[in-house]
């Protein structure tokens, strides 16, 4: 599990829902759109499935720019007017629209739903799909070099794919699945014709692999594509290729200055006018060496562009930096001056502040920094390793150098630290990873002097691609923000995503985690602007040491319908200059029941979005019953009266629950109130214990209720289902009467035919049986043409049927999905502020 990192402030909005598995009021859920791939300037029909999807009339793209609209089915006699296929739609992708990874979203009854990504291609790219059986290598399908193809695994099967190779030719490929939030955990392997395996890859871009392979002669060669597991199904699909483009592994050093220009050596495969003079190999691999000299921007946030990685990974300040048609890779930018490591030196002298750039260069590598510090001043030591992807879990040691009584050196250790403050709630009731194992910490200089920095990683292997990042400086108060969305969990073992809706007369809660950057203690104000009309919000400030609480937003009883990006702002002031910071949005790619026990994947959206329905009101609302600042005597007891109003569908009793108090891990106090009954009081107690750790100040929490209520799913649908179903079986009786009018005549038809004949058969003359045979002619033609009637009438008899079945069985779906069942539901109250106070002095004593 990664661990978070001490200096930055991150704000993790979750929504605040009552989870066991679905059983809570429902949000939409994307699953999978199909295909996840298409090229600019091109027209795409894509499929989607997921969980609440009810009503889903459009997509709705990051990108505005790529148009939406429904695949519509023809009409017919049953179906005489248009309607949309079911999940089904064309997108249009105009030309301008720059290659890379685009977030997509549906919009239906629930709002906005789950994001997922959407990977548009070079309009001059060539893309194929897989066909056929090739599950054998001896079956393998064809793949030219430079062209993508989209397959899906089976499940306890093998894709096989055969690729033209030549001697000396360097082919990179690469498998997207968790870039596509995919289920497959990929594995490529490729083998000569006589089935032997040349190379195997599980990871490298996350969890998708990359295989560096050079034929060492020409011919056909076989690529293996599976999951680590052998799984399959829907979820499980990719996108395959095999180019000769550029592939940059990493950049050294890995940050630089704002604003100045610096020299970079880029670590790659297949760089143009690149070397292998450094001799560098990643699994085996020689990687080419290119020596650039790069602008650096003046500081901003980290690059708001699509990123499968962890959030703590993405969100690392820096900007981008390609060679012609390779990768992105991150340059970051230091807070310092840049200080080469110089592996030559085993104790390195290092002038403050700076940033170190070094590499563990083997197993248990140990680097040792030393510099001068100054009496009573503090200094901030932060490590980025993890963070840039490299294999490293690094390990800081602050250790003072004195001297003894015979001019010997003395070490004493000052301070270390492994791992910081995971961002995991203690009460487990999150599984977004906002974690990282890159170390940070701060100490204070007793004296003057010198004092020795020891950097160690901790997890195996070295090279010059374990990079790591070592700042020393002073204070540099700053903060980043991070929203998430996920379903509160109700054990600490249930992980869903979960899309924010608010409904009528409710409101929704984010959960909060502010950590400071460099010991910031300033208060920070998080709100939301972009809201709709008739929602609104409550700023939270968190206030002192305080680092977390919730935000919420409320919509009023006559809110009408609206979903949209939003934006949520943390705002500071250092240092004299208000500074302000934009959310950025993580989540969890799937659900699972055991979130804390599998490979939960957690990453940042692009947007921060928010639905309003006005289909639905939510079940009750818990308030406190004045709205003022609290305040309270640590030690003492504060009375709190609350009012639950309810609008008509809670059922049973109501637990309002004290939540995100600052300090407070477990045991929040909490009351019931009946159903029917409006009023209680909830009690909390400041004597601080080893579950509240609470001190003087000003703080910010809200009251949660949490109930059952009388829920009806989409009634509107299960209505329009019956009507279609009656519709239907209206059509039925038609064409089934029209069908035995049919057959009534068809038995007329052949009456006459019987006739006509007798009648040409007794004939007195041939003029007279010449005349009568015609008619007998005519009467033949009418009955086999309505004996085709007939049999086309029956067809369609039995069609409708067919329809109205389907259609009875949808309406009755919908409509026991409808029927009044109990629900739980969660509502969350404004922030509510309380002043702690100190316990007063103990007056003096008279002399």
């Amino acid at each position: 599990m990664k661990k978070g990192l001490h200096f930055l402030i991150i704000l993790q909005l979750t929504l605040l829902c009552v989870s066991k598995g679905y059983t809570q009021l429902p949000n939409a859920e994307l699953l999978t759109i199909k295909p996840a791939v298409a090229k600019a300037g091109t027209d795409e029909q894509v499929t989607i499935s997921g969980t609440n999807l009810d009503d889903v009339n459009t997509l709705r793209f990051s990108d505005t720019r790529i148009k939406v609209s429904p695949e519509m089915l023809p009409t017919d006699e049953y179906y005489p007017t248009p309607r949309p296929k079911p999940n089904s739609f064309k997108i249009t992708i105009p030309a301008d629209v720059a290659p890379g990874t685009y977030e997509v979203r549906t919009l239906g009854y629930f709002g906005l739903s789950t994001a997922r990504p959407f990977l548009i291609l070079p309009k001059d790219a060539i893309e194929v799909r897989e066909e056929g059986d090739h599950s054998e290598q001896h079956i393998a399908m064809p793949l030219a070099i430079e062209t993508g193809v989209l397959g899906n695994l089976d499940n306890r099967k093998i894709d096989w794919y055969k690729i033209p190779g030549k001697k000396g030719e360097r082919l990179l490929i690469q498998m997207w699945a968790e870039r596509l939030d995919s289920k497959a955990d990929g594995m490529l392997a490729i083998y000569d014709a006589n089935g032997h395996e040349l190379e195997r890859n599980r990871e490298h871009f996350g969890r998708d692999p990359l295989v560096d392979f050079t034929p060492q002669s020409d011919g056909d060669y076989y690529i293996a594509v599976s999951d680590i597991l052998y799984r399959g199904d829907a979820n499980h699909f990719y996108r395959l290729i095999a180019s000769r483009a550029p592939h940059i592994d990493f950049v050294f050093p890995p940050a630089g200055q704002p604003g100045t220009k610096t020299r970079f050596t880029i670590y790659g495969r297949n760089l143009p006018g690149a070397s292998l003079g450094n001799s560098i190999s990643i699994g085996g691999k020689t990687l080419d060496t290119l020596e650039v000299d790069i602008q650096i921007p003046q500081k901003s946030d980290a690059p708001r562009t699509f990123n499968s990685d962890f959030p703590r990974r993405a969100l690392l300040p820096g900007f981008e930096h390609r060679i012609g048609k390779s990768n992105a890779t991150l340059i970051g930018y230091a807070s310092a001056p840049v200080v080469m490591e110089n592996p030559k030196i085993e104790k390195q002298k290092v002038t403050i502040p700076c940033e170190i750039a070094g590499h563990f260069d083997q197993a248990g590598d140990a680097d040792t920094f030393r510099f001068t510090a100054k009496k009573d001043s503090t200094y901030w030591l932060e490590t980025i390793s993890d963070q840039m992807t490299s294999m490293a879990d690094p390990f800081i040691m602050v250790e003072k150098i004195t001297k003894d009584d015979k001019g010997k050196e003395v070490l004493s250790k000052v301070v270390e630290i492994d791992d910081p403050v995971s961002f995991f709630s203690v009460d487990n009731r999150d599984a977004t990873n906002l974690d990282t194992l890159d170390a940070g910490i701060s100490f204070k200089a007793d004296q003057d002097g010198d004092y020795q920095i020891t950097l160690i990683n901790q997890l195996a292997g070295g090279s010059l691609a374990h990079r790591y990042r070592l700042a020393i400086r002073s204070a540099q108060h700053d903060f980043q923000v991070i929203t998430t969305t996920e379903r509160v969990l109700a054990d600490g073992r249930n992980g869903y995503p979960a899309a924010p809706l608010v409904r009528r007369g409710g409101s929704l809660a984010y959960r909060v985690l502010v950590p400071r950057q460099d010991g910031f203690d300033g208060d920070i104000s998080i709100t939301a602007t972009g809201l709709p009309k008739g929602v609104t919000v409550q700023p939270l400030i968190l206030s002192g040491k305080s680092d977390r609480g919730f935000l919420v937003v409320k919509a009023d009883a006559n809110a009408v319908a609206w979903a949209g990006p939003i934006k949520i702002i943390g705002t500071a002031t250092i240092n004299g200059k208000a500074i302000t910071h934009e959310s950025r949005n993580a989540s969890l790619v799937w659900g699972s029941v055991f979130s804390d026990a599998r490979r939960v994947r957690s990453r940042f959206d692009l947007e921060t979005v928010l639905s309003v329905t006005d289909k639905e009101t939510s079940p009750a609302t818990v308030a406190p019953a004045e709205n003022k600042v609290w305040t309270v005597e640590l030690n003492q007891k504060l009375e709190i009266p609350i009012k639950v109003k309810d609008f008509g569908t809670r059922k049973g009793n109501i637990t309002v629950q004290v939540e995100g108090f600052p300090g407070m891990n477990r045991g929040n106090p909490k009351i019931t109130v009946a159903e029917g009954k409006t009023d209680g009081k909830v009690t909390i107690d400041f004597k601080p214990n080893g579950n509240f750790k609470v001190e003087p100040g000003r703080y910010q929490f809200i009251i949660l209720g949490v109930g059952n209520a009388k829920y009806k799913h989409n009634p509107e649908a299960a209505a329009k289902a019956e009507i279609e179903s009656k519709r239907l079986a209206e059509l039925v009786k038609k064409l089934t009467a029209d069908a035995g009018k049919q057959k009534t005549l068809l038995t007329q038809q052949q009456k006459n035919l019987d006739q006509a004949k007798k009648n040409a058969a007794a004939a007195s003359d041939d003029a007279a049986r010449a005349n009568l045979n015609k008619k007998t002619s005519e009467a033949q033609v009418k009955l086999d043409a309505n004996k085709k009637e007939s049999v086309a009438a029956d067809a369609r008899v039995k069609k409708a049927e067919q329809l109205k079945v389907s259609a009875e069985k949808t309406a009755k779906s919908l409509s026991d999905k409808a029927k009044e069942k109990s629900t739980e539901f969660a509502s969350p109250s404004f922030p509510i502020s309380v002043e702690v106070k100190p316990v007063p002095k103990p007056p003096e004593k008279k002399k």
